[in-house]
């Protein structure tokens, strides 16, 4: 059956005795007629015998659109026009497709005089004609399939240089599947106008693609004990039945390229299978992993005793993941049904392979147990080894889900250009396929109008950037290049799938703001031009992303134009599609769940998002940051995280050097989490074997993350993480000296000394006068424990807020600054200073200090020609009124200022004292102005804070507002 299908059907014209027309259909199919009345009036008829013709009730006009359930089945149209008699159109009948008597392609009587085709030839199979394809063809110019072409049950060949399908092309069927070989090899002579559809493709247009070929039982499985480099058999972890002769992938599972280059996906041929195991005829190159690992209160394992206990135990719904599984993906290509281009100079030297095409609404596939071999056409729009074109839509109108069609079990085996490629299309089932080497993403969802698609258990080895100048979109080549998987629109379902062996991402989840090329004008449900970056997510669960040159996964870095160029952009899921207002009912949390990232290039995911969870992760072996991005208010929990496992050096070379290059940090030092200064709860994981080394990101938490205040607590949100042989995180200084990282990490839970210490740099600015506990490894830490309390302070204004200079806004502070830290005698202790930066250099504006209530503090701007004149600052922790702070601040002698404190719609005004020593002694909110010097001297108080709402159900309690409790100091004249 072929749902909602569209028969188009011109019966012009109202003579009697005009031939009849007989056009093949299933059961489900919708047949379409058009009648001309010319200035007559029209009643479309019935017929279930040719003779009786009964009235089809309200079917009085030009067009008729019909159901078809039963066969045979004819129409007419009764033309009435005045002083005429009735006349009839030509009479239509629907015959079933599977009772027509076939007709055999070797039977000379089929084709009439005119012979068997003979090679060359351009042949039609017309409407109404069943043939069945019972012997091998010679190569045929075209064919052009109005009606049925089936393939008898035995080993065939059919070669054209095209296959055109308005009808139905069927090998096999669903209940029966096609157990012999069946080739067709497409020929079609680039030189053509490659542009137009009928160039070494099979193009559905308005018809049916029926392949059902009897794949093995095993598309792909996994090694289940090591392969060596040089060895000619492996052990698999399931029984299989693959032939000799069968061309099999396997995994690499070292890092991209590791040994030299040895470690990429192996394509090998089968010499004999017995159950588990398989004998090739050529040898491994690289050594592949092949056994699982089990994660131990002492480190990882080989074997499954004395497992360790999560920090939560398990629930029905819940389970944190003890074992990794590194084994390599094997993979089988060969099919029984195969698409391929000839093997010929302009496949070898230009990449000119074969294409389908499933294009438009009334077209439909299912396709199973094909081999997809030398396809694709590199650099030519449209030419993809297997795509569905334009199903869903039409403009702005929104048409039916493709739903029930399918690509399953299948292999693509080479392309230059792309792998699966869903276009404009909802509803459609890619299931359980191999991509193996291609050029272009391997599995594309093209406009990022794509939705509803169920892409399961699908397995892409080995994708890479087109040679360049030939890529289709910028975000197929270059640095961000070709990934596994293109998903540019977020209503879909990922399931089961496998990245590995990538030139860029495993996964690149980029959810444009628009749409884009065919689908530039489709509309959301509200009737605006559908965002996809505010789309509600659909399902992501079980996906795997290994031996990636880049990250594992990339939620981020979305297309911003039409040719495919890339930008950072945040995703939201929301109910409505749009942005939303405060508090943002429409927001929805999304889970990014039990997927598996290892032996990644860069990070395991990078994360733009807003309210991601990702739960019960399996992150190990990966460069740099393992959890990463600008995400906001996200979840990692019960998740195991590993930083180097047993699976190591395998193929004789370790993490590649400077692998991460994000902010300035060039190292491959893994670090479990980075999550943009605190704004993901990473809570009730396992982490294991991430050591320290001095001055490299590594250990559990990255530090470099934490930029954006001089005091960070976001260590709050990090409750119950289990550390196994690993540093809690190195205290890193910032790679440029031009802006600051966070002086005091809050360390609530005793990660890196005693419970509510801070984390701080090894420095007489921030430690003298405090007991120091040194942090384990001593050598490797980077900084010390001390107690608190710490304030920050940040985002300077010296001379008003404005948008020219010599004003500035709080989130632009490039002054360089100079704080000295003194003691009760005013003699100086240590000194803080970051230099003036330029608005074009990353993370220009993040300057800032942290003090403590035992230090006096004296703060100027030494780069500037003038003076403060209309003073500002952010005041960071100072949570009560006992939290005090002495601090000189520059400022123009001349002129007459007010202080005050401000929070919100609320502010306390300071009062002017006489001396510094009134300040000093005084219990807060008090100035003093030493003119001759330039210095305001204040003494800050906190507790100012206060909700900005009445309402604190308004208010979320784990917020920076409540952590912080940001106030901010103003000098200024009235």
């Amino acid at each position: 059956m072929r749902q909602g299908l569209l028969i188009v059907i011109l019966a012009f014209g109202a003579l009697q005795g005009w031939a009849q027309q007989s056009i093949l259909a299933d059961s489900g199919d919708q047949l379409q007629l058009n009648a001309d009345a010319y200035e007559g009036s029209i009643q479309w008829q019935l017929s279930m015998d040719d003779n009786t013709w009964t009235d089809i009730e309200n079917e009085t006009q030009g067009n008729l659109e019909y159901l078809l359930s039963e066969f045979p089945v004819y129409f007419r149209a009764a033309i009435t026009r005045e002083g005429c008699a009735v006349h009839y159109s030509e009479t239509i009948a629907a015959v079933d497709i599977h009772s027509t008597t076939p007709l055999l392609w070797s039977d000379s009587d089929t084709w009439g005089g005119a012979g068997k085709p003979g090679e060359g030839d351009v042949v039609t199979i017309p409407a109404g004609t069943r043939i069945i394809l019972d012997d091998n063809p010679p190569a045929l110019g075209g064919l052009v399939i109005e009606g049925k072409l089936e393939f008898d049950r035995k080993d065939l060949s059919l070669t054209s240089d095209y296959i055109m399908v308005h009808g139905f092309l069927e090998i096999g069927t669903e209940t029966s599947l096609f157990e012999h070989k069946a080739i067709i090899t497409l020929t079609g002579d680039s030189e053509q106008d490659i542009a137009s559809m009928g160039s070494r493709g099979i193009m559905v247009m308005g018809g049916s693609l029926e392949l059902h070929g009897a794949s093995p039982e095993v598309v792909w499985t996994r090694l289940n004990d090591h392969a060596n480099a040089g060895s000619t058999n492996v052990m698999l972890s399931e029984n299989v039945s693959w032939a000799p002769g069968d061309e099999v992938v396997v995994a690499p599972t070292d890092f991209y390229r590791a040994g030299n280059g040895i470690s990429i996906t192996e394509k090998m041929t089968v010499e004999s299978s017995t159950s588990d195991q398989l004998e090739f005829t050529n040898s491994l190159n690289a050594s592949h992993w092949g056994l699982l690992q089990y994660a131990t209160a002492t480190g990882m394992s080989l074997t499954n005793t004395n497992l360790v206990n999560p920090p939560v135990a398990d629930t029905d719904s819940t389970t944190t993941p003890l074992v990794l599984d590194e084994r390599a993906e094997v993979g089988n290509l060969t099919r029984n049904i195969v698409i391929q281009s000839v093997a010929d100079d302009l496949w070898s030297n230009i990449g000119f392979g074969a294409h389908v095409m499933i294009m438009g609404p009334s077209s439909t596939a299912h396709v199973e147990g094909v081999e997809f071999k030398r396809a694709g056409q590199r650099g030519n729009l449209g030419r993809y080894p297997f795509h569905w074109h334009m199903l869903s839509y039409s403009g702005s109108e929104t048409l039916e889900d493709a739903t029930g069609q399918y690509l399953r079990n299948s292999s693509i085996n080479t392309s230059k250009n792309r792998g699966i490629v869903i276009h404009g299309t909802n509803g459609v089932l890619v299931e359980n396929n191999i991509v193996y080497d291609v050029q272009g993403h391997g599995v594309f969802t093209e406009d990022a109008v794509e939705r509803r698609n169920k892409i399961l258990n699908n397995l892409v080895l080995h994708v890479r950037n087109p040679p360049f100048g030939r890529e289709l979109k910028q975000h197929e080549t270059g640095e961000l290049g070709s990934s596994g998987f293109w998903i540019s629109n977020p209503d879909n379902e990922l399931s089961g799938n496998v990245a590995a062996d990538c030139g860029t991402f495993g996964f690149w989840m980029a959810f444009t703001t628009r749409p884009w090329g065919l689908s530039s004008s489709v509309l959301a449900e509200d009737g605006q031009l559908i965002n996809p970056s505010r789309t509600l997510f659909g399902i992501f669960e079980n996906n795997t992303a290994h031996s990636n040159q880049l990250h594992g996964i990339m939620l981020d870095n979305v297309e911003v134009a039409e040719d495919g160029t890339t930008g950072g952009h945040q995703y939201w899921s929301t109910t409505t599609g749009r942005e939303g207002q405060w508090p943002f009912p429409n927001l929805r949390r999304f889970s990014l769940a039990r997927y598996k990232v290892w032996k990644n290039g860069a990070n395991g995911i990078w994360d733009r998002a807003v309210w991601a969870d990702n739960f019960e992760v399996v992150s190990a072996d990966n460069c740099g940051r393992f959890f990463a991005g600008s995400g906001s208010d996200g979840v990692i929990e019960r998740s195991l995280v590993i930083g180097t496992s047993l699976n190591h050096e395998m193929n004789g070379t370790g993490r590649p050097e400077l692998a991460d290059f994000q902010g300035g940090f060039n190292t491959s030092t893994p670090a479990a989490f980075a999550t943009y200064h605190s704004t993901f709860d990473i809570q009730n994981n396992i982490v294991i074997n991430f050591q320290s080394i001095d001055g490299h990101r590594s250990g559990a938490f990255s530090t470099d993350d934490y930029y954006t205040r001089a005091v960070d607590k976001g260590q709050v949100r990090n409750a119950n993480n289990l550390l196994i042989n690993s540093h809690p995180g190195v205290k890193l200084q910032a790679p440029y000296g031009y802006f600051t990282l966070a002086s005091a990490l809050w360390d609530p839970y005793g990660m890196w000394g005693p419970e509510d210490n801070y984390f701080v740099y090894d420095n007489p600015f921030l430690t003298h006068g405090k007991e120091v506990t040194s942090v384990a490894p001593g050598g490797g830490s980077g900084g010390v424990s001390v107690p608190g309390p710490f304030y920050g302070f940040r985002g300077f204004v010296l001379h008003g807020i404005g948008d020219e200079a010599p004003k500035n806004q709080p989130f632009m502070d490039m002054m360089g600054i100079h704080i000295r830290r003194l003691d009760e005698s005013l003699e100086e202790v240590a000194t803080w200073t970051v230099p003036e930066a330029q608005p074009q250099w990353a993370l220009q504006h993040m300057r800032d200090f942290a003090t403590t209530p035992e230090g006096i503090y004296e703060l100027t701007f030494p780069e500037e020609e003038d003076l403060p004149t209309h003073f500002q600052m952010y005041v960071d922790n100072m949570l009560s009124a006992e939290d005090q702070q002495v601090m000189a601040i520059q400022y123009d002698g001349s002129l007459d200022p007010i202080v005050l404190m401000a929070a919100y719609q609320h502010y306390e005004v300071y009062s002017e004292v006489g001396s510094l020593q009134e300040v000093t002694n005084s219990a807060g909110a008090t100035w003093w102005q030493d003119k001759a010097n330039n210095f305001i001297w204040v003494k800050i108080r906190g507790g100012l804070w206060k909700f900005w709402t009445t309402n604190e159900a308004e208010a979320v309690p784990s917020s920076d507002d409540l952590l912080y409790e940001t106030t901010e100091l103003r000098i200024y004249v009235n």
